[in-house]
């Protein structure tokens, strides 16, 4: 028994199917043309698409750090953590930059216990930020600081320091405002030393 179409023809009967076919299977099988459904219009539209999309999500190396700075906190708040570090953060917050505090806890950890009188070890924290700055005058500024160590207004004399330097950029601030403001978060980095490994 012979298979036969229903239309009783076979598709050579119908030469606009075949040319239709033929057209359709030269435009896939050419190399120009690699995606015959998609014109080249909308191609060149979707790839500046995607490149205003990844322009918008670049972000600056400032917003990178402010960022990073305000994540770091905002962790060591959720996870209740005690570091020096943290306590630094707490109480010096967006007024030193926070690789220097992290220079400053570092070094009031090591100076704590050294048996330096407090001077020393408030310059020790501090200097290697101050290149440009004389001992003398990093001295002059330390003592009232180390003298306050004394009494029970070291907080007290710490927290003046803080509001008595006006609130600014940290390059905004002059030479000596940065250098009250290091030496106050050394005195209170090594007072915590102090007081935690005790």
């Amino acid at each position: 028994m012979t298979n036969s179409s229903p239309s009783g023809g076979s598709n050579m009967d119908n030469p606009a199917l075949s040319a239709t076919q033929a057209e359709l299977l030269q435009r896939v099988l050419d190399p120009e043309q690699s995606a015959p459904w998609l014109s080249a219009d909308v191609a060149d539209e979707y790839a500046k698409q995607v490149n205003t999309a990844g322009q918008a999500l670049e972000i600056s190396d400032e917003e990178s750090a402010q960022g990073w700075e305000g994540l770091s906190i905002t962790l060591a708040q959720i996870w209740g953590s005690t570091t020096l570090l943290s306590q630094l953060q707490a109480k010096f917050a967006g007024r030193l930059p926070s690789d220097f505090l992290m220079a400053i806890g570092e070094k009031a950890q090591q100076v704590a216990k050294g048996g330096q009188p407090m001077v020393n070890q408030l310059i020790a924290c501090v200097q290697d930020g101050f290149e440009n700055m004389a001992t003398a005058d990093l001295q002059v500024m330390a003592r009232p600081m180390a003298f306050a160590m004394r009494g029970s207004s070291a907080d007290e004399f710490v927290d003046a320091t803080i509001q008595s330097v006006r609130k600014a950029d940290w390059d905004a601030l002059s030479p000596i405002e940065q250098a009250r403001l290091s030496l106050a978060a050394a005195r209170y980095a090594i007072s915590q030393t102090d007081g935690t490994e005790a």
